[in-house]
């Protein structure tokens, strides 16, 4: 048995971060089947997995059989054998399309089997991913079946990748360092907010780091602490020792939303400044674990840190990061309940192995 993950990688190592997490937590739950992980930039997984060559068109990582998307030539003869046995199971991440030498093999040649493609939607807390979650999509061959399956917040959904490590939430250390992963922006009120609190601060590598380094060097702080690029385990344990998160992109709003400690999210910028949708959707989950007045104060922050720069009073954005720095502890409890919450709807890889299975498309 197989199943194929495709990643194409679009802006900076979240897309590839969702998948890598993805593939090898299906490898987990199901070591009997054959794990493949189609990449189109192995130097960015490189990056998070240095087992990884990314000189090479194919390799094993972990048990994981890891593909180099654009080698055409050779993709195309190993995806053909077995009657495109490589093929029974697609999952298609984040609307990446596939492969011209996959569409070739899917629907130009002659296959014998039912191709099932899984389009693993983005994750979104916006009332969408219910409505979208297992609807089936037509193509053009009857033999490949198309569904969509929803990563969210909801029971209604798939869930989060819950894989090891993340069964539990951890106890909050208080007085961790400050992670800031965020795009690039003007972070001098941030910046000015963390150097008068006095924590230690652990810059991650991105777009967003030279801006931020920027700020830190304006305002005279000293503990900025810049990350060399980390294996995913290792990731996961820097945040997970953290007390207060700054994040952005996916595979890390997911863990800190698991994590059960602080955090702010900074969307991806979209036009018409469509981010904010995003952010009160997300914002409307986490409401019912805070008290009314706390939530208040979260939700304005969380805008300030989303809307345009141009639109923010930055006397009163770095306040409210101070105020927030200082008040950590009294929010503390809500993010764990939220992230105690989001256990409860189950782990987005054994949903996923469920519809497979009770739909029939592994036996």
């Amino acid at each position: 048995m197989h199943i194929t993950v495709l990643c194409k990688v679009v802006d900076n190592f979240g897309d590839i971060g969702v998948c890598y997490r993805l593939a090898r937590h299906l490898r987990f739950l199901e070591p009997e089947i054959t794990v493949s992980l189609v990449v189109s930039s192995l130097d960015s997984f490189a990056k998070i997995n240095n087992r990884i060559d990314s000189r090479k068109s194919f390799q094993i990582a972990e048990g994981i059989e890891v593909f180099d998307w654009n080698d055409a030539d050779f993709c195309r003869k190993i995806f053909s054998e077995d009657d495109g046995a490589r093929l029974s199971v697609i999952l298609e991440c984040f609307q990446c399309g596939r492969p011209g030498w996959m569409e070739e093999i899917l629907f130009e040649q002659t296959l014998d089997r039912t191709v099932n493609i899984i389009m693993i939607d983005y994750l979104t807390a916006e009332k969408y991913a219910d409505d979208f979650h297992c609807l089936k999509s037509l193509t053009r061959s009857a033999r490949v079946q198309k569904v969509n399956f929803m990563p969210g917040f909801t029971s209604r959904t798939g869930g989060l990748i819950i894989d090891s490590g993340w069964e539990t939430v951890r106890a909050w250390n208080a007085h961790g360092a400050a992670l800031f992963f965020m795009y690039e922006s003007d972070w001098l009120p941030l910046a000015q907010a963390l150097c008068d609190c006095g924590r230690p601060v652990l810059v991650a590598q991105g777009n967003g780091r030279d801006s931020f380094l920027d700020a830190c060097s304006a305002c005279g702080m000293q503990s900025a602490e810049v990350l060399a690029f980390l294996n995913q385990d290792e990731w996961d344990e820097m945040m997970r020792s953290c007390g207060v998160l700054f994040v952005r992109g996916e595979d890390s709003l997911a863990r800190a939303c698991l994590s059960g400690i602080p955090f702010v999210w900074q969307a991806y910028p979209q036009s018409e400044d469509y981010q904010i949708v995003k952010v009160e959707a997300l914002l409307s989950a986490m409401r019912p674990f805070f008290l009314e007045d706390d939530f208040d104060f979260i939700r304005r922050l969380w805008l300030d840190f989303n809307q345009p720069v141009s639109e923010r009073d930055d006397l009163n954005f770095r306040n409210a990061c101070a105020e927030f720095l200082s008040s950590l502890g009294k929010f503390e409890g809500g993010f764990r309940a939220f992230a105690s919450f989001l256990r409860k709807n189950g782990d987005l890889g054994l949903n996923l192995m469920t519809f497979i299975r009770k739909n029939g498309i592994l036996r």
